[in-house]
């Protein structure tokens, strides 16, 4: 399973979703390859570094996929990193008109066998490498910031996952992801309602409390998982997890024994 994570708004727990996600599925037994296909690299520097072979040299195919894979220190938890470097070598795929929104598709293609998910963390722009980032996926995962204008931003952003659905017909929204929610505050209940309205039937019924020990955790280069257990960052994306396990089961069966 190949899920992006998209939103062209920055500052809506994108990266930290993919990282929890995709930490909540490796303690499941769940082999989980990371792909940082953003220029600005916060996944890279969450988990690691980005010295040493990239995304981009792989696109470009001056390393392979085993050089460029990162084996990070939770287990069944790999990644790709990236720097802003990529951005030559989004010049360099935007020039090519024949193959140019493939790229990334025509890579995850050969390797995503080797993993059970391939969680990819996007630009938060519409660009070649978002395109491409799209083009790869079976499903797209929206995090929206329960802030009202956030939520108008889903508009445009579906209108460009519909155009990439018109080639790419196995494409589906996973769901929309609330973000940053506040207990007993009535604007985030609204804003709900409103993403409910927008994508019916796609909005998950978990959502992600603002909770500071999340942040601490990524100071720390740790999923939450990882850092505080007791935090309501742990729960709810334990909650997360087991909900998308619910809408994209896998042929293989997690490990109880890996919790």
């Amino acid at each position: 399973m190949i899920i992006a994570f998209a939103n062209q708004k920055g500052g809506v727990a994108k990266t930290t979703t993919c990282v929890n996600l995709g930490a909540g599925l490796a303690l499941r037994g769940y082999s989980v390859l990371l792909i940082d296909a953003d220029p600005q690299a916060s996944l890279t520097r969450y988990l690691g570094d980005g010295q040493g072979p990239q995304l981009g040299d792989w696109l470009m195919g001056r390393s392979s996929f085993d050089q460029v894979l990162r084996v990070s220190a939770f287990k069944n938890l790999s990644y790709i990193a990236s720097s802003e470097l990529l951005i030559a070598d989004q010049a360099t795929i935007e020039q090519d008109r024949f193959k140019g929104l493939h790229y990334l598709r025509t890579k995850v293609a050969e390797i995503h066998n080797r993993f059970d998910f391939v969680l990819i963390d996007t630009m938060p722009s519409f660009t070649t490498l978002f395109a491409n980032s799209i083009v790869a996926a079976d499903q797209v995962l929206i995090p929206v910031k329960l802030e009202w204008l956030s939520v108008q931003g889903l508009a445009p952003l579906m209108e460009k996952v519909r155009e990439v659905q018109q080639h790419v017909k196995e494409l589906q929204v996973l769901g929309v992801l609330g973000t940053f929610s506040r207990r007993g505050v009535g604007e985030c209940q609204k804003c709900l309602a409103e993403l409910e309205a927008q994508l019916p039937g796609h909005v998950f019924k978990t959502t992600i409390q603002l909770n500071s020990k999340v942040a601490e955790a990524s100071g720390h280069g740790k999923p939450i998982q990882h850092y505080d257990r007791q935090a309501q960052g742990f729960a709810d994306y334990e909650a997360l997890t087991e909900e998308v396990l619910r809408k994209c089961p896998t042929t293989k069966k997690a490990s109880a024994a890996a919790q």
